[in-house]
């Protein structure tokens, strides 16, 4: 299968947070991360620089990638996330990341006890 373009990015994200279940904020903050300082990576997230400058996501095993074509997508990309998971409700990717891991300690709890 083809890579994801910018165009497709919301396609990705879905297949990020289905894939990953519980652990799909990691992820995204991970590509946030990773878009955001546009250097080679490999942790939740593998990028890759391409010789054109081009990028490539991919969120563990089996992503055939989201693929940023240079600086501006990464920049359109790295939007896209604050506009998509911050909105009006967190000032920063950061605080949307803790307040994600807050809910993901929460229903841990409640599931499991102390």
């Amino acid at each position: 299968m083809d890579r994801w373009t910018l165009a497709q990015v919301d396609q990705w994200l879905d297949w990020v947070h289905d894939r990953h279940d519980e652990f799909d904020y990691r992820y995204i903050y991970f590509a946030y991360l990773a878009a955001r300082a546009g250097a080679p990576r490999n942790d939740k997230i593998t990028m890759t620089v391409e010789l054109d400058g081009a990028v490539v996501l991919r969120a563990g095993a089996g992503d055939r990638g989201l693929w940023l074509a240079g600086d501006a997508e990464r920049a359109q990309f790295v939007e896209h996330l604050r506009r998509r998971y911050c909105g009006d409700r967190y000032p920063s990717m950061r605080e949307w990341e803790e307040a994600q891991h807050a809910g993901y300690l929460e229903d841990t709890q409640w599931r499991f006890g102390r």
